[in-house]
């Protein structure tokens, strides 16, 4: 910890930030996207009156933070509403600037949400706000490995904070997240835990957060080979194309609609589930666990405006047998047990 650690991380961050096309002097290593936003939000200082725009994607934890960070500072938390089902980026684009008024201090966004699985145009989004002079918060979360992402073009565009997961679509070790802090706002972020270092610098200050285990951190740089070895593009191209034959397989199998049209889409689609079970967060839920315990089959249920949806991932490890069996587990469900899932 002494004589190697620094090096090793910074090591890291270097080919962590070089795989996502920025420095690795301007990426941090955090536990989490969560953890990592509740640094970047809580540093930043809003005044009474000033406003913060989201969307009503956003997931709930870095809504919670937006929440919490509001009402500590008499701000006013905004959530822009993107249709969904959707049925082209420009909509996103025209909820998100339709919600700006002169009081907006910070737009905060999704790559790519994490339950109705939009990839969102941030690059024209981040232009957009530039041009008001708002600055872009990105939650990436769900966006390396998945999604192509280029630190310096979204630097160029508006964006100045992404906080992103290693552990996700890169196939890291739980534990490893990270913070891209744009150069001009590397003074203003504090790290969620003040330790020794604090004060020395933006990546001193992150890079020592007390005695804990560094293995996921250092790991990264592992699963970055493996990508480079694989090639980036191609898993990509394969999820995602598989992510898009499940989800047309889906809406044929059950005669019912997509979330949003393919060029949205990323390694993940989302269909509405068929019949008429009532969209709340417990029959949610309980239809899960029913995929889980009886079909041995892990999807994501959850509600949203006014129905229940089905969040389909696609991995280099699934063929659309996978999807054929959730197709056939989901009709057997509504067929054989309509009552037990309702009440």
């Amino acid at each position: 910890m002494e004589d190697r650690l620094t090096g090793a991380l910074r090591h890291a961050a270097g080919d962590l930030a070089n795989f996502l096309g920025g420095e690795g002097k301007d990426l941090v290593f955090v536990d989490n996207a969560t953890t990592g936003i509740n640094a970047l939000l809580r540093s930043l200082v809003f005044m009474p009156g000033d406003e913060v725009v989201t969307t009503n994607h956003l997931h709930i934890s870095a809504r919670r933070t937006l929440e919490f960070v509001c009402e500590r500072a008499g701000a006013r938390l905004v959530l822009a509403d993107v249709p969904f089902p959707i049925r082209h980026a420009g909509e996103a684009i025209s909820g998100i600037l339709g919600a700006l008024s002169p009081r907006a201090r910070l737009v905060m966004i999704d790559h790519v949400t994490a339950h109705t699985a939009l990839c969102l145009p941030v690059e024209q989004i981040g232009q957009h706000c530039a041009e008001r002079n708002i600055p872009v918060m990105v939650d990436g979360a769900h966006g390396p490995g998945n999604v192509a992402v280029d630190l310096s073009r979204l630097a160029a565009n508006g964006v100045r904070w992404y906080a992103g997961n290693g552990h996700i679509w890169l196939c890291g070790e739980q534990g490893c997240g990270f913070l891209w802090v744009h150069p001009d706002q590397q003074g203003l972020i504090r790290p969620t835990t003040i330790a020794n270092h604090f004060g020395e610098g933006f990546t001193q200050s992150f890079d020592w957060p007390g005695s804990k285990g560094f293995d996921a951190w250092l790991a990264i740089s592992e699963s970055i080979a493996i990508q480079k070895e694989l090639g980036a593009e191609r898993i990509r191209d394969y999820c995602h194309g598989l992510a898009r034959e499940a989800g047309a397989l889906l809406t044929e199998r059950w005669q019912t609609i997509a979330g949003a049209p393919p060029e949205l889409c990323s390694s993940m689609s989302v269909v509405a589930l068929p019949g008429d079970t009532p969209a709340t967060p417990d029959a949610a839920a309980r239809f899960r666990r029913r995929l889980r315990n009886e079909h041995n089959i892990e999807v994501m249920v959850f509600p949203f405006n006014g129905r229940l949806w089905v969040r389909l991932s696609a991995y280099l490890y699934n063929e659309i047998s996978d999807y054929e069996r959730l197709a056939d587990a989901v009709e057997q469900e509504i067929a054989a047990r309509p009552r037990a899932l309702q009440h």
